[in-house]
């Protein structure tokens, strides 16, 4: 047995430390992007041109983002054709968070949509095109600047946000979320990611929990619960929703759109 053991450690060494190595290697891979130089100020009108050929994709929530800079303003787009994501930005709201320290700090955040939108509604069935529009016009109201300070939020009007712009578009299909903001903060722009041109920064996406969400909430039916949907996971690994009668998009529970970007800001010298 004593031999056993010595010749079968080893191996067990080897298997121990490339499983070790193979978790060192997830923590630490994170998206990068470059961000796109732009000579003219963008408009943020959510038609999804500025972001065809400047997108990469995030393949667990299905959804592609895209950034551009000039030397005053920042674009960030997200596209996602994807309608469990997109009812979950919609009912849970979305929130884009920049970090120029590089440490995933949530410093200041644009939420947009804001949370709250479903108001105690169901999730619309698959095929109910106007409640699932009824929810993007609603959206395009209003934003929540959450930061620089703890727990500090301010709700604003989307026409009142000290230059941060943010619209909502929905083509064939697809959802395209487009966000502005300063780069550096002065006296006209209150809110900004005050960021050092020369150094990466962190963009994070997260949307709520729908699990959690749903907890005390029979009255509300969940994008995983259809007529008939069984529990346990489904084949993505989704969670797998309970209670109410459900009209929905499939048996799976969404998971929550968690994802941070490292983004290499442009100077426009290439340009140039």
């Amino acid at each position: 047995m004593q031999i056993h053991s010595l010749k079968a450690f080893p191996r067990f060494a080897v298997l121990f430390s490339g499983f070790f190595l193979l978790m060192l290697l997830g923590c630490s891979s994170s998206k990068e992007l470059n961000s796109v130089w732009t000579n003219q100020e963008l408009a943020i009108t959510g038609d999804g041109s500025h972001w065809k050929d400047a997108t990469i994709e995030i393949v667990g929530p299905d959804v592609s983002v895209g950034v551009k800079n000039d030397n005053n303003y920042l674009y960030v787009g997200l596209v996602t054709s994807n309608r469990a994501t997109q009812l979950q930005m919609l009912a849970l709201g979305c929130t884009a968070w920049f970090d120029v320290e590089g440490k995933k700090n949530k410093t200041i955040g644009i939420q947009f949509p804001v949370s709250g939108l479903l108001q105690g509604r169901r999730f619309p069935a698959q095929e109910n095109q106007e409640e699932f529009q009824r929810m993007i016009n609603l959206a395009q109201q209003q934003l929540a600047i959450l930061g620089p300070g703890e727990g500090e939020q301010h709700r604003l009007s989307v026409q009142d946000a000290a230059g941060v712009e943010a619209h909502l578009g929905y083509v064939d299909g697809t959802l395209i979320y487009e966000l502005k903001i300063p780069l550096q903060k002065n006296k006209a722009h209150v809110f900004a990611v005050n960021a050092d041109m020369t150094k990466p920064i962190l963009v994070g996406f997260e949307t709520g929990d729908f699990a959690a969400a749903m907890k005390g909430q029979p009255g509300v039916s969940s994008p995983s619960q259809s007529a008939g949907g069984g529990g346990g996971r489904g084949r993505s690994g989704g969670r797998s929703g309970g209670g109410g009668t459900g009209q929905g998009l499939g048996n799976e529970m969404p998971e929550p759109l968690k994802h941070w970007v490292t983004v290499h800001l442009s100077n426009g010298s290439a340009q140039k």
